[in-house]
């Protein structure tokens, strides 16, 4: 790999990779021109694949970093790379966010109910005061 394309590998990336643990894995791909700096740009990103298994995510932006005609694998980043004549592509894998079904949003929305019966219950029994 050319020294020239090592600047883009390097460059802090655009997504945050601190997640919670789980098991969903999401891919970004960062794309700057050859001529821009990445120190001083931030690249244009796109999410190309979310909610799917570290392996399938690999996979993904293993295979979508080979169409290009210069392309490889960054292990210190850990991330695939592509490269044509104008364009630098960086595809990250990181940790997803695992969205939350409607049963827990449902579940949620009755617990809050329950609450509001409880409190307005308690109001009611109130002992009269002394006078």
């Amino acid at each position: 790999m050319t020294a020239s394309l090592e600047r883009f590998l390097g460059a802090k990336p655009a997504i945050t990779l601190h997640a919670a643990l789980g098991r969903v894995f999401n891919v970004t791909r960062e794309t700057w021109r050859l001529t821009d700096d990445p120190k001083r740009i931030a690249p244009r990103t796109e999410l190309i694949l979310a909610a799917h298994t570290a392996s399938e995510a690999a996979d993904l932006a293993r295979d979508a970093a080979a169409q290009f005609p210069r392309s490889g694998f960054h292990k210190p980043s850990g991330a695939w790379w592509g490269a044509d004549a104008e364009d630098f592509h960086r595809f990250v894998v990181h940790p997803g966010r695992r969205r939350r079904s409607g049963g827990v949003l449902a579940a949620l929305a009755l617990t809050a109910v329950a609450a509001l019966g409880v409190a307005r219950l308690s109001r009611r029994r109130d002992p009269p005061r002394a006078g």
